[in-house]
Order: C-alpha cells, then sequence, then structure tokens
C-alpha cells in the first residue's frame, strides 16, 4: 500500500517544468552580479572565490547558493500498537527524479513558512514551532546542506512525537510504519535527502524491527551478528569531543579564506541569455532557469533557477572489522561552502569539485570488497535539476590493510558511536548523513 500511494501520486502529479531563457522570469532580478528574487527573501546565486592552505582550494571560483535563512525539516511520529509511525509528505519537487519523493511532514525554508511566495500556509507546521504539553521533542539540531553547492547553508533537523495519528491533509500525506520507511531508504528515487537527514539525526530505535537495533534477521543477513555487536559496543572513549577537536584543527590547518562576488568576477564562467556555465569545462555545475506550474503545491505557479550537475557523483561508506568490531570510516571532507571548511564526510565522494577524496587503491580491485547495499537518490529537487548520486555501503574484509595514505586521518566508529555523531550539529556532511541512512534501513 504504502508505495502504491507513491505510484498513485507520482501518476496523479500535474507538475510541469520547462526551461526558460534568464530574461523570462517573472519573480527573480537577474544580472551580470546575481540571481535573486524579488522579494529578497528564498536565496540567491552569486559567486564565490576560495584560497586555501591545501592545493584543491587555492584559487577556486564557482557559482554558489547563497541561503542565509533556516529551513524546517521535520517529521511527526506516533506509536501505534508495538510500531512507531510517521508522517510522510509525498512531495513535488521540479528537480527530482519521478518529481514526487517522501519527504518529511515538514521541509520548508523560512520564506515558504513565511509565505513571501504568496501561496497557502505550511501544513503542521505549528508542531515545530510551538511544541504542546502533550508533545515530545525527540531530536532537533542545525545540520548543514551540501557545502559544495550552498555556501553555509544550515537546516534545523527535527523529529516530534505525538500522542496519536493526527488527520491527514489531503492525499500528499501517509502515516508510514518503521518498517515501511526502512524499506524505502533502501529504493531508489524513493526518500529524498530532506527525510534521510532528519532520520539519521533523530533516535534510530524509532527505526528499530525489534527492541534491540540491528538485531533482526535482515541485518544478521548482510553482516552476521556483527551490526548488533556494534552497536551495543560503548565507546571507550568521548567520540563527540574527539571528533571536535579534529575538526578544530584541521580547520586551522585548511586556513580556508572565502568571499563572495559578482557572478561576472567569476574566472573561467560565463553568465549567458539562460545559463551559467564554466568556460572549457571548468566546474562540475550549470545554473538555468525553469518556469514550473504545481497544482499540488502551496503556490501553483512560479519561476526559479536550478543547479544541474554535469556528472553522477558517488558516495562510499566503508565498513571493516576491527580489533573484533565492526566499525565505519569517516573522513574530513574540505568543502568550500561549509562553516569552517571541513566536516566529517563519507569514506569517499566520486565529485568533480574541491572536495573530491582520494579513493583507497588497496581496495579499487572489486575483488577486495562487497557491496552492502546500493541506492541512487537524486539531490534536493527544489535547488537541484535531476542532479544524481550513487550511495554504497561497502565491506572490505578484515586482513585488509587501510592504514596508508590520507586513511590515516579518518576516524573509525562503531554504530553506537555513529548514531552519537548524526545527533550532534555541525560534524557530519550531507553526503555522510545520506550514506549513513543506508545503515538504518538494517536497524
Amino acid at each position: 500500500m504504502t508505495f502504491e500511494w507513491l505510484e498513485a501520486l507520482r501518476e496523479d502529479c500535474e507538475m510541469t517544468i520547462s526551461e526558460i531563457p534568464f530574461r523570462e522570469s517573472c519573480e527573480w532580478n537577474i544580472d551580470e552580479e546575481e540571481i535573486v528574487h524579488k522579494t529578497g527573501g528564498f536565496f540567491s546565486i552569486v559567486g564565490l572565490q576560495a584560497s586555501s592552505s591545501i592545493s584543491d582550494g587555492r584559487g577556486w571560483e564557482q557559482p554558489i547558493i547563497n541561503q542565509p535563512e533556516v529551513g524546517i525539516l521535520g517529521f511527526l511520529v506516533t506509536t501505534t500498537g508495538d510500531e512507531n509511525h510517521f508522517l510522510v509528505q509525498g512531495k513535488a519537487e521540479p528537480g527530482n527524479i519521478g518529481l514526487v519523493q517522501f519527504a518529511p511532514t515538514v521541509q520548508a525554508t523560512f520564506s515558504n513558512y513565511t509565505r513571501k511566495h504568496g501561496g497557502d500556509e505550511t501544513a503542521y507546521l505549528e508542531h515545530f514551532t510551538e511544541t504542546e504539553a502533550n508533545e515530545t521533542l525527540l531530536s532537533d539540531s542545525l545540520q548543514s546542506e551540501q557545502g559544495t553547492r550552498f555556501f553555509r547553508k544550515f537546516n534545523r533537523n527535527v523529529v516530534v512525537k505525538i500522542p496519536y495519528p493526527m488527520p491527514l491533509h489531503g492525499k500528499y500525506f501517509s502515516w508510514l510504519s518503521a518498517e515501511a520507511v526502512r524499506e524505502a531508504l533502501h529504493m531508489n528515487y524513493v526518500v529524498n535527502t530532506d527525510a534521510r537527514s532528519v532520520l539519521v539525526c533523530a533516535p534510530w530505535e524509532l527505526l528499530s524491527a525489534t527492541k534491540q537495533l540491528f538485531d533482526n534477521p535482515k541485518a544478521r543477513q548482510t553482516f552476521g551478528g556483527l551490526a548488533a555487536v556494534s552497536y551495543k559496543t560503548k565507546s571507550e572513549r568521548d567520540i563527540v569531543d574527539r571528533a571536535q577537536r579534529m575538526l578544530r584543527r584541521l580547520r586551522d590547518q585548511i586556513a580556508l579564506d572565502v568571499e563572495l562576488c559578482g557572478l561576472r568576477n567569476l574566472t573561467g564562467w560565463s553568465v549567458g541569455e539562460s545559463t551559467i556555465k564554466g568556460a572549457n569545462g571548468n566546474g562540475a555545475m550549470v545554473v538555468k532557469h525553469y518556469r514550473v506550474h504545481a497544482p499540488e503545491r502551496e503556490k501553483t505557479d512560479w519561476d526559479q533557477p536550478l543547479v544541474s550537475s554535469t556528472d553522477e557523483d558517488e558516495i562510499q561508506l566503508i565498513a571493516q572489522v576491527r580489533k573484533g568490531v565492526l566499525r565505519f570510516l569517516l573522513m574530513p571532507s574540505v568543502e568550500i561552502g561549509l562553516t569552517g571548511g571541513v566536516e566529517l564526510g563519507p569514506s569517499y565522494k566520486r565529485e568533480s569539485h574541491v572536495c573530491s577524496m582520494e579513493y583507497p587503491e588497496i581496495i579499487s580491485d572489486s575483488k577486495r570488497f562487497r557491496e552492502i547495499v546500493t541506492v541512487r537518490q537524486s539531490d534536493e529537487g527544489g535547488r537541484f535539476m535531476r542532479a544524481c548520486s550513487t550511495y554504497k555501503v561497502v565491506e572490505v574484509p578484515e586482513e585488509v590493510d587501510l592504514n596508508t595514505g590520507r586513511h590515516d586521518e579518518g576516524l573509525w566508529v562503531t554504530l553506537c558511536e555513529l548514531e552519537a555523531l548524526c545527533r550532534e550539529p555541525g560534524l557530519l556532511t550531507n553526503e555522510a548523513r545520506s550514506v549513513v541512512s543506508l545503515l538504518l534501513g538494517l536497524a
């Protein structure tokens, strides 16, 4: 029933998207300096120039999304019988693969929920702005967006538990069981990036199939009993404090200096009548403008810029048994749009950008690792046009030595430690949180 609902929404979706020249925009001021909404809200696209002590960040220039507003990404959850249920929104976005994907109960920018667009009110917003006495705030943290695309952008990731299921605001909302959400997390182009982030930052027990996390047939089939033991293994140190000290040291080392500028000041980039793109293949992003008609949204007609990627990204989380315990490798990820310039990222990210990571050559041979789960997803469809990434969790045999090269700089963590890091603000990148969500499909 769950996925029949999604397919029905996609079949009924009347959203249409058409590319238009910049000059035909009715809602944005567009010139060689910036693309900015006429209200001054929502977001703008400007230039960014960066320099750093590391070679990849020296003299980097690109367009970037500047959105200083803090949005709300929030799930309502309730317990029915002995299982948790999440109030999921089937949200249509112009850049989504399939148009409609599972989203948090509320996924709204400040400009949206204050109705700068002149549209309808945001359903269920009041549960995330003023929690009632019979409601419980389970998680609430500020988390970063993609630092290669956004300039110092954060969203509030929230989960609120309510005592009983709320009535549905129309066909675009449905209460989904924890089992259905776990299943959806392993499906291509079903759960959007924002929903994955909120779920990862919430208590993982909300999605658990049993009283003991990762102690279920699917997890045992995947990792044997190693996942349950990894989650039960308590940290011998304060992993959050260790990660924070590590990031402070790295931020001092990279000495990232960034400055916003006009688009015309970017070397190697051109602003055309309908496209902002790098000259001679410089960069991995293209900005175009689109007109959108969406009868199912709070506002039914608008136009906006969307960013597309020239290549598909790949993100991996490496798992390995180390000292008898299953652990996962987080690597520092330098991204010019992050506050401080670096957070803990996935084990590996292939992206035609400044933050690309070195792949561990010792496991480049496919015979040296086992793919645990692979999921394809598109980035947030309200800012990106069909920008796709492949996310993988891979297991490396215990006998393979990964204590070489840059991977000595990484942080190996148990599942228990990984949850603790996800709950803290500003530690894990957007891509790291998305790839960790694949593990929750085994919870």
